[in-house]
């Protein structure tokens, strides 16, 4: 499990030995460790530690580690290379020469989903960066208290630390059953909050003090004014961020693809396409894996299909619980089960398009389908009042909060959402209240977040400058129905003559929708459409039908029927009601819900079995 531990202040050597322990999961991970007066820091990670691993300045003392990547262009890497008088990884020397040249306000916005920690022994202070949108974790223990302060990757490894005192928050776990998701910036440890996107952390280890701004806001210049020039824009700067992702030293490169709109851009915008997979998931070979094979034709990419088993989210659910720490429902647990492929390929990095939905097509605007003599359309119209949820989809019917924790879920979801408006009569309404629920990132539902950066070498293109530039101008009613990135992809993918998964073409109008949307209806009614049926968990798109696993897994049938007394009572108080009341072949008609139940079961579980095995390695040194 790739990621980051250190603690501020002197620490036995053996205490970061075994963070790095605790964040070692896979054979193919490096780990180097710093042990220096004033910091202690563990770095485990899948990224090649030549390019990526910590570097220092012998003549300073300064360090800087970072967990995640940090984009650069090829010249830089080769000036890198020349940079002899650094010790460590190309991309931390460039990072250690900006620092040494301008300070910190130099590496401020820094390229890419990266948490970057720099130490300067000269000043005693230590550093701490969070990427602008927030995709990579980083979570603290009393901040505060500076010496003592731990930084982490992931909340269950502090949690795990003998030198830690933690007491569970029950209110995040309700909080999560109910929204996908916890506020932020809490985790399910009260003492133990998420850093901040686009969040710089001072610590001064000599007079003990502290501080935290944001470096980066979003909507702070005017929005654009001109469609073509945001289009052409946007358009540079996707193709750039992806480009400098791929550089051939950085391949091989696996894509995760499908038929969607947001995938083909980064196959088509790969540096060097030779070196490039695209791996598309799927159930049964159908129209969504099809179109995803003709997109790679397009691009010039070579097209690997990976076959998921009828037991392929079941099975992998505990082991993604153990990496995830239920931060994110087993639903979207859709990559774990890739990486011995991932490794078959001798994959360098691994990228997707996941998040694109969040920041530039109006996934969390307040908005309602319009509809059509009684019909939903597939187009969107604003609604002019906030809807108090991180989820306001049109048709996600929430879950009530259980009264006892009703007040205080309600009470976080006032703070984060404190400033933003409940009328939306403004662009400058809707996007705050949209910013809101989309950064940090990696707290937001649906998505692979958190665990990609813990299994693989991934890299997200989103994360660059540029384009958090171009979401911090783009008005809100460009996102809605996809209107500016489906130019956007149509141009960078203007070669392929390969339509969307809903059949209708990347910037297609209103009309051409509502003539695509008809004729499928009549083709469907005449029986000309090709259908998945009856084979297990397969539907006609990308994801698996979630029902069908609760009526036929074993492997969730046994875990569901061998939870124990105390489990189903907290889970009892959590939802609000007893699951159990509920039969199976109910629950397959909620998936969705039952889903995010059994990633808390198995959670606990894994979290019993880890304090038992951490207590008798603790006897056996004793």
């Amino acid at each position: 499990m790739a990621g980051l531990y250190a603690v501020i202040g002197n620490v036995e050597r053996n205490r970061i030995v075994k963070a790095a322990q605790r964040l070692s999961f896979f054979s193919d991970e490096d780990t180097q460790i710093i042990h220096e007066s004033g910091i202690a820091v563990a770095w485990v990670s899948h990224d090649d530690p030549s390019l990526f691993g910590s570097a220092c300045d012998p003549q300073t003392g300064v360090r800087v580690i970072t967990s995640g990547r940090v984009a650069w262009d090829e010249p830089d890497w080769q000036r890198a290379e020349t940079m002899h008088q650094y010790k460590g990884g190309l991309s931390n020397r460039l990072i250690l020469e900006r620092y040494l040249s301008g300070g910190v306000a130099a590496v401020e916005r820094h390229n890419g989903a990266a948490v970057v920690l720099i130490w300067d022994p000269r000043q005693q202070c230590i550093h701490l960066l969070t990427d602008h949108f927030g995709f990579h974790p980083v979570f603290l223990y009393r901040p505060q208290v500076v010496e003592g302060c731990v930084i982490s990757t992931f909340p269950d490894a502090i949690a795990d630390d003998r030198a830690v005192q933690t007491t569970t928050d029950y209110v995040s776990m309700a909080e999560f059953l109910r929204e996908w998701q916890a506020t932020p910036p809490h985790t399910y440890y009260n003492e133990i909050k998420y850093a901040g996107a686009a969040s710089h952390w001072c610590w001064n280890i000599s007079n003990h003090t502290f501080n935290c701004r944001e470096y980066w806001k979003p909507f702070q210049n005017p929005p654009s004014l001109n469609f073509e020039t945001a289009v052409e824009e946007l358009s540079e700067a996707v193709t750039n961020a992806i480009r400098i992702r791929t550089l051939p030293r950085l391949a091989p490169v696996t894509i995760y693809t499908s038929g969607g709109l947001d995938s083909r851009v980064l196959l088509f915008s790969a540096a060097d396409k030779s070196c490039v997979h695209g791996v598309n998931l799927y159930d049964a070979v159908n129209q969504e894996a099809n179109l995803a094979q003709q997109l790679c034709d397009a691009a010039g990419v070579k097209y690997v299909g990976f076959a998921r088993d009828d037991d392929y989210y079941p099975r992998w659910m505990r082991q993604g619980v153990r990496l995830s720490g239920a931060m994110w429902s087993a639903e979207d647990n859709h990559f774990l089960g890739t990486r011995d492929l991932i490794q078959q390929i001798g994959t360098r990095t691994v990228m997707s398009a996941c998040a694109t939905d969040l920041l530039f097509k109006g996934y969390t605007l307040d908005k309602e389908h319009r509809r059509l003599m009684g019909r939903t359309l597939p187009i969107f119209k604003y609604k002019n009042s906030r809807t108090n949820s991180f989820l306001p989809y049109p048709e996600y019917q929430q879950p009530s909060s259980p009264t006892k924790f009703n007040q205080q879920i309600d009470g976080r979801f006032r703070e984060w959402f404190e400033g933003t408006p409940s009328i939306l009569t403004s662009d400058e309404d809707r996007l705050r209240v949209e910013d809101k629920r989309s950064r940090p990132v990696c707290y937001v539902s649906a998505l692979s977040g958190q665990v990609m950066f813990r299994i693989f070498p991934y890299d997200t293109f989103l994360a660059d400058r540029a384009i958090a530039d171009c979401y911090s101008r783009i008005p809100a009613q460009w996102k809605l129905n996809t209107k500016l990135w489906g130019t956007v992809v149509a141009r960078i993918c203007s070669s392929a003559n390969v339509t969307t998964s809903y059949g209708w073409r990347p910037n297609a109008s209103h009309v051409e929708k509502l003539l695509v949307r008809a004729r499928s209806g009549m083709q469907r009614r005449l029986g000309l459409t090709p259908k998945i049926n009856n084979q297990g968990p397969a539907t006609d798109g990308s994801w698996p039908n979630l029902g069908w696993y609760i009526c036929h897994s074993s492997t969730l049938r046994q875990m569901w029927e061998t939870t124990p007394l105390g489990d189903r009572q907290l889970m009892t108080d959590l939802w609000g009601s007893n699951p159990w009341q509920v039969p199976l072949e109910q629950w397959a008609k909620s998936p969705y819900d039952f889903f995010r139940i059994v990633t808390l079961l198995n959670y606990w579980s894994v979290r019993y079995e880890t304090k038992y095995c951490e207590e008798m390695a603790w006897q056996d040194c004793m």
